[in-house]
């Protein structure tokens, strides 16, 4: 199937499932789409930064994020964490300063969380249920795919609210957003789009629902590979190791190197999952942070 096709099927299945729960949703956030507007007014606090986006894949737990906790509130450093990924973050005390969310189901991924001092980015059709839970700053935003049905959103919602591209998942989302901003550099972590054992990192409402379904007759480990197994499309294949993925993660992993290839700035990624090392700087996150302690001395990326 061509790459291109591949991604049209995705986000057209997309719509056709979920267009009167769009509506809806859209219908009950059009009050706070009036009163907090779009992305205009975030747009310029990227230019110039590094922006690192945490996704909740399993690899996200993997990382030493006592380096992201130690670094967070770099002037020079904006971290966007997917909705998922916020609670596993906040837990390891690391706040970033955007939540990026398109989730049209309810899901209580803010609830356990004060959200104050933390800037929501949010799809116009967001869950209203999860919205109605956060406390902090919101930018509504479009998504930059056009049809009859969508654009009839669109407009419901508010042409000025601004357009990211999206490639069927919400860290596709955050991506797009960054990389139209003017940014230093991208670092991915969390980013897997694939799995062996474990689907989700440690902490998400998503692991936790599975962990507290578990009894001695069904114990995590033998949940989690389970769900893997039942989830296994495809395999990719990284040196000697071997992993999983299905439809909508190689969507978005197809959609994000096509991005890639014409990116002007470093794009980096910590796990071995993720995109390709032929369109991104695989490194340790030890050695991406030894750059920032660079800059500061020689100063330059």
């Amino acid at each position: 199937m061509e790459d291109k096709q591949l991604f049209s099927n995705i986000n057209e299945g997309i719509l056709e499932e979920r267009y009167r729960a769009f509506n809806i949703n859209l219908d009950k956030n059009i009050d706070l789409i009036r009163q907090f507007g779009g992305l205009k007014k975030i747009v310029p606090h990227f230019k110039g930064k590094h922006v690192l986006i945490a996704g909740a894949g399993s690899s996200l737990g993997q990382n030493n994020l006592g380096l992201l906790k130690k670094y967070q509130n770099r002037d020079d450093l904006i971290i966007i964490a997917v909705d998922m990924a916020l609670v596993p973050l906040c837990y390891r005390g690391i706040l970033p300063k955007f939540v990026i969310s398109c989730e049209t189901t309810p899901m209580d991924y803010f609830s356990s969380i004060n959200t104050e001092k933390i800037h929501l980015l949010a799809f116009s059709c967001i869950s209203n249920t999860n919205l109605r839970k956060w406390k902090g700053q919101i930018s509504f935003y479009n998504w930059m795919i056009h049809n009859e049905m969508y654009d009839n959103l669109w407009k419901k919602a508010g042409l000025d609210l601004g357009f990211v591209a999206t490639g069927s998942i919400v860290i596709t989302q955050a991506i797009s957003l960054a990389l139209g901003c003017d940014i230093q550099s991208l670092m991915l972590i969390g980013n897997d789009m694939g799995f062996k054992m474990e689907y989700y990192t440690k902490g998400t409402i998503n692991f936790n629902k599975y962990f507290n379904n578990t009894n001695r007759f069904a114990p995590l480990d033998a949940t989690e590979i389970d769900r893997s197994r039942n989830a296994r499309v495809f395999e990719i294949h990284r040196g000697n190791k071997l992993y999983y993925t299905n439809n909508q993660f190689l969507a978005a992993k197809k959609w994000l190197e096509e991005l890639f290839k014409t990116a002007n700035i470093p794009i980096y990624e910590t796990n071995e999952l993720g995109c390709s090392p032929e369109f991104v700087n695989k490194i340790s996150f030890k050695k991406y942070f030894e750059r920032f302690e660079k800059r500061i001395i020689k100063q330059r990326w």
